[in-house]
């Protein structure tokens, strides 16, 4: 019975052994299972991190962008509304001259559109009551008609009409008065 005992306990021994080297080798691979496990996941949180960080790195550039964009139009708005007061001051200064002034200004505009023979003056009626005379005197017809006008005038010969109007000239030289108003204010 001895030696069936030992064979036993042999037995017992090496199973005991054989578990706790099966038992060693899974809790070295749990280990090591885990670790790369923890490894994966933190290089998943990293790249995790990193696309937030990217992602919130963009919607800040992205908000700042359009701030400053609002910014920039705000500003412009600003200087458009600027220069439309001055024009609009210009505008009112003209009206504001008094006859002598504006009769010099539309007899100096005449001539220095140059109207040829067989042209006339189409004037507002509050110019023509003012100026039909002074116009006459300097070689150049009046016409009958008048037209609804703040200020200048029309050159027409036959059916061909050129506007001198103050409204028309500005209109027409908007972009250059514009161009000059901005550099004297903005440069």
């Amino acid at each position: 019975m001895n030696r069936g005992q030992n064979i036993i306990e042999k037995i017992l021994s090496d199973a005991r052994a054989e578990a706790a080297k099966i038992e060693e080798t899974a809790r070295l691979e749990a280990e090591k299972t885990i670790a790369e496990a923890k490894e994966k996941a933190e290089k998943e949180k990293l790249k995790i991190e990193t696309a937030s960080a990217d992602e919130a790195a963009r919607a800040a550039a992205k908000e700042i962008s359009s701030a400053e964009m609002r910014a920039k139009q705000m500003i412009l708005s600003a200087k458009q509304k600027c220069i439309e007061d001055i024009v609009n001051a210009a505008k009112q200064n003209l009206a504001q001259l008094s006859d002598q002034e504006y009769s010099k200004v539309i007899l100096g505009m005449i001539g220095s559109a140059k109207p040829s023979e067989g042209c006339d003056i189409i004037l507002s009626a509050a110019d023509k009551a003012k100026l039909a005379d002074e116009i006459t005197k300097q070689g150049y017809v009046v016409a009958e008609e008048t037209r609804d006008i703040s200020g200048g005038f029309i050159i027409r010969k036959g059916d061909i009409e050129y506007n001198y109007s103050f409204e028309s000239i500005i209109s027409v030289e908007k972009e250059d008065i514009d161009l000059t108003a901005a550099k004297i204010l903005f440069a």
